[in-house]
């Protein structure tokens, strides 16, 4: 395959997981040539070409960077190399040839890793102004699968849920896309129940999330 030819990335993600990529691209703004943040924008699609422009998702790239070309160019140029590591590691591959692209896309191990990215970059939005509600989530996980209890257990506590009971946890954020990823990703759906609360009157929770509410009351 000629190298000069451009590359087209078809996205086969869902449209929620597409957004948070492009959330976690837009935010993460420094790791942008990293490995894990090149694949992310092939993840979302977009057009690679051996020139000085990239459309589509790889046009994330800040203003100051556009106003910057050498700094453009050395981001554009990083990009390409971690194209041909990702190729060679098998996350991504060539499926065919296009009207004059050569089109690629994630392989289910690059899938894999995409899923595992939002993982470790996941974190709630904090709305401009809260809707009073509070969402509560518990889970009955059987035993046999302790490692998996115990590891949705710690990210829970990473996005700053209050443990109310052993299996019992509470935030005042909206959080369903996030709780659904966390079912997929661990294939625990079954076992996870996610239900919204009017009121609340224990006091450890309104304490544990006085400071985290003023700024959106």
């Amino acid at each position: 395959m000629p190298k000069h030819k451009p590359i087209k990335f078809e996205s086969t993600l869902e449209t929620t997981t597409t957004k948070e990529v492009l959330r976690i691209i837009k935010e993460n703004k420094t790791a942008k040539t990293t490995l894990n943040a090149t694949l992310a924008l092939i993840a979302v699609g977009g057009v690679l070409t051996l020139g000085a422009a990239m459309p589509g998702a790889f046009s994330i790239f800040s203003n100051a960077a556009k106003n910057h070309k050498k700094r453009q160019y050395e981001e554009y140029q990083t990009i390409w190399q971690n194209f041909y590591k990702l190729k060679k590691r098998d996350d991504i591959k060539f499926t065919k040839e296009k009207d004059g692209y050569l089109i690629y896309r994630l392989t289910k191990k690059g899938k894999k890793k995409i899923k595992k990215l939002l993982l470790n970059e996941m974190k709630l939005q904090k709305p401009k102004k809260w809707d009073g509600k509070w969402r509560l989530v518990i889970f009955d996980i059987p035993e046999t699968q302790k490692n998996t209890r115990d590891a949705l257990r710690r990210k829970l506590e990473q996005l700053d849920f209050y443990q109310c009971q052993k299996s019992t946890w509470i935030h005042p954020f909206a959080c369903l896309e996030e709780i659904e990823f966390l079912k997929n990703f661990f294939s625990i759906k079954p076992f996870v129940k996610l239900f919204l609360v009017e009121e609340m009157t224990d006091g450890k929770v309104l304490y544990h999330f006085k400071d985290l509410l003023k700024e959106s009351i």
